[in-house]
């Protein structure tokens, strides 16, 4: 089958008819032959390329790639990441980087599924490295085909769609020298300092390991896919309601747990699965009030439990230290997300959002604990340096949208958002 052909086939299992779609490029060869490849297909919209602004001439390759982009007939967008030159951990924050970028781009143009050229050959790299850092079996599952904001909450509101998994590099640069495409070549992909790039030269030698993690990757979905059937089930013990609060009739299992107080809390960061195993063995016991677990809070009332954000982690502590990202935040006309927990925008002037808790004495916490997380709409005068609070987030202009249920609908597979 053709590479357009398979393509074309991809998106209609994956995106719904009449969404339009986004296209990440980096010039390269593998969304080189993306963005050829699917020129012609009337849901694809925008690309966007991200100029990642550390080395010499990458933005004349940000030109040459939006100069590609438009020939073929999209509306293309060159991204810049400003930065102070990071000194270390470069590829993780320069990946979060852009993804920050692309996601901000497409809550702005209205876009909800963004297409990558991940192949196959990405799949087998990504792999090895999560195995040399100890992944658990869920890691070992690999890159899927459609994932809801995989990197939160950088991509708050959008799905990565990977349509090119079953097609290798080899494929991808026979498609470009069959149809004479240029594309650049980064000088970071000869740099072996990076792990990637390791990983990427141990398979070139050992294909065997390249067709054994694959395997055992494919293996490691089917396994996933009947986890989430049986946390499906125990998703009928809680009820996620307005405000973002997770009610739970009864102690859930470990997954998801994680999945709940990763959707509280507003966080995408990791949670250490130990800590996880102990928390839930404090929630069976009967003396069991309240805990705190990665920016969430767990309390219990009566025979239930409530997650919701950590106060301490909104309000700051006793000692001066600041809470992490639940301060006031300015609305504009386009989606912003506040602290990872809710997309809002507004085309009232003057409006901003932010927690409950008093705005002039952060340490006044009136009413239960999880109340002070909640955020409030609040409208500053044009000749004061007052604000005006509103008692409802459903303020006309305003549009305010809870990311808590949409979070927990999609790691459990309940609803595409």
């Amino acid at each position: 089958m053709s590479l357009t052909s398979q393509l074309y086939r991809k998106i209609d299992d994956l995106i719904p008819k009449g969404e339009a779609f986004a296209i990440a490029s980096s010039g390269g060869g593998d969304s080189t032959a993306l963005v050829h490849a699917l020129r012609e297909h009337p849901q694809a919209n925008f690309v966007y390329i991200v100029d990642h602004n550390l080395r010499a001439g990458s933005c004349i390759e940000a030109k040459d790639a939006k100069a590609f982009a438009k020939e073929c007939g999209y509306k293309a967008k060159v991204l810049t990441w400003s930065h102070d030159r990071p000194q270390s951990g470069l590829q993780e924050k320069a990946r979060c980087a852009r993804y920050a970028l692309m996601g901000a781009q497409c809550r702005t143009d209205g876009i909800k599924y963004l297409l990558t050229a991940h192949h196959k050959d990405d799949q087998a790299e990504t792999l090895l490295m999560r195995y040399e850092r100890k992944t658990d079996w869920r890691g070992a599952a690999g890159m899927a085909e459609f994932t809801y904001a995989p990197i939160w909450p950088e991509l708050a509101m959008v799905n990565i769609v990977r349509p090119l998994l079953e097609r290798s590099r080899a494929d991808l640069r026979g498609y470009n020298r069959e149809h004479k495409l240029s594309w650049a070549e980064d000088p970071s992909n000869q740099n072996r300092d990076f792990a990637r790039i390791r990983a990427r030269d141990e398979l070139t030698e050992n294909t065997e390991l390249k067709c054994e993690l694959l395997n055992t990757a494919e293996n490691m979905k089917k396994a996933l896919n009947k986890e989430r059937e049986i946390l499906r089930q125990d998703a009928n013990k809680l009820k996620v309601d307005e405000m973002g609060l997770i009610h739970l009739s009864s102690k859930p299992l470990p997954e998801l747990m994680f999945q709940c107080l990763r959707a509280a809390s507003g966080l995408g960061q990791h949670i250490d699965r130990a800590k996880l195993k102990r928390l839930l063995k404090m929630m069976g016991n009967s003396s069991f009030k309240s805990a705190t677990l990665c920016g969430a809070m767990i309390a219990k009332e009566k025979s239930r439990f409530i997650i919701c954000r950590d106060p301490v982690a909104v309000t700051g502590r006793r000692d001066g230290g600041q809470g992490v990202s639940a301060g006031p935040m300015p609305l504009s006309k386009h989606y912003s997300i506040w602290d990872g927990r809710w997309a809002v925008k507004s085309t009232l002037p003057n409006i901003s959002i932010a927690a409950q808790y008093s705005l002039d004495n952060p340490r006044d916490s009136r009413g239960p604990a999880h109340k002070i997380t909640q955020p409030i709409l609040r409208r500053k005068s044009d000749t004061q340096d007052e604000f005006e609070i509103f008692e409802s987030m459903n303020l006309q202009g305003v549009d305010t949208t809870c990311l808590v249920q949409t979070r927990l609908d999609a790691a459990l597979c309940l609803k595409t958002p």
